[in-house]
């Protein structure tokens, strides 16, 4: 399998994960707001430890796709590309990290 094919299936999985985070988060949010649907114990858990992993899917969806469409849009050479989105994604998640430890 080329790469192209395995990162079209990761941003497909992640994509499909990112989803389920998010009901699950918007339900949890909701339910420890107004005290409703979930105890309030289990809503204020599922929401605060949630924030990693949907912090990682979307980081993951958002920059495959731009990859692919600066690859359609044929802007930049594709190393590079590549290099300034993982390098992106990396700042992006320790930003998140430090903010996430700092709190």
């Amino acid at each position: 399998m080329n790469t192209g094919r395995l990162l079209v299936k990761i941003n497909r999985l992640s994509a499909w994960i990112l989803l389920v985070f998010m009901i699950i988060f918007l339900i949890s949010g909701y339910a420890w707001n107004k005290e409703i649907l979930l105890p309030l114990y289990m809503a204020e858990r599922m929401h605060t430890n949630l924030d990693l992993y949907l912090v990682f899917f979307f980081l993951a969806h958002v920059l495959i796709s731009t990859k692919f469409t600066l690859a359609r849009w044929r802007i930049g050479d594709e190393r590079l590309v590549n290099l300034l989105l993982i390098a992106i994604g990396i700042l992006f998640f320790w930003f998140i990290l430090a903010i996430d430890q700092s709190g």
